[in-house]
């Protein structure tokens, strides 16, 4: 009887290890994609940025304000640096979310009874 109660209270303990493993999981993977819709927000703001500064250039360009053009130019390159940084935290996350996304699927895998086990 002992033997059947330990066996019961192991089981509901596992069950709720996985299911505690599995929120976890879960809670990440949604981390992960609101991570990168701001990523992905921030460099469409940035390339709306770099948009508005390129054809404020031109327009300093076409009236011949070479003080203004260089002031642009300087503007340009500031949100090119930003939009480069972007890009690799994007990419990080993304790796971040591949990893997330893998360890999920291990965990599926191993709280999924094999079928010889039955």
């Amino acid at each position: 009887m002992n033997k059947i109660i330990t066996l019961a209270v192991i089981s509901t303990l596992a069950i709720a290890s996985i299911a505690h493993a599995q929120t976890q999981n879960e809670e990440a993977i949604k981390a992960d994609v609101q991570a990168l819709d701001k990523d992905n927000a921030a460099l469409a703001k940035d390339q709306k940025t770099l948009e508005k500064d390129r054809a404020a250039k031109a327009d300093d360009k076409a009236n011949g304000d070479t003080g203004k053009q260089a002031e642009d130019s300087v503007k340009i390159g500031a949100v090119k640096t930003a939009i480069e940084e972007k890009k690799v935290e994007k990419d990080a996350d993304e790796k971040i979310l591949a990893h997330h996304k893998e360890e999920m699927k291990k965990d599926d895998a191993s709280a999924t009874p094999a079928s010889g086990n039955q």
